[in-house]
């Protein structure tokens, strides 16, 4: 979006997650959502809107980032016993116990979103 030659990124030129996070287009709408709201909530003082989009967004987002960069390294690790580790890991995602363990990590309730 280009606004009197401020511009704003949304989505994965904005984020990058990481496609580890598996959140890209979530992430993506959640942003936009965000934006939008920031805006109508702004008046249309795009510069306001900015400032308040990244106050909500941008602490998210780090963790976000964060947990996507510590997942990448068990997911490639460097050394046998590391893959071997990755590897059991795996085989227990068939487990219904651990893939209800696993996928909870991937809950976004950390994120209140407004209603604008």
């Amino acid at each position: 979006m280009i606004f009197n030659n401020h511009s704003t990124l949304v989505g994965d030129a904005c984020y990058c997650p990481s496609l580890l996070s598996g959140k890209g287009s979530t992430l993506a709408m959640v942003g936009a959502y965000i934006l939008a709201g920031e805006l109508k909530q702004a008046g249309g003082d795009y510069q306001e809107a900015f400032k308040q989009y990244e106050i909500v967004f941008k602490p998210f987002m780090e963790k976000k980032q964060k947990a996507a960069r510590f997942f990448a390294k068990s997911f490639i690790p460097k050394s046998n016993f590391g893959i071997w580790l990755r590897n059991q890991a795996f085989k227990l995602m068939s487990v219904s116990v651990f893939s209800k363990l696993f996928l909870s990590q991937f809950k976004d309730s950390d994120l209140k979103l407004k209603e604008y």
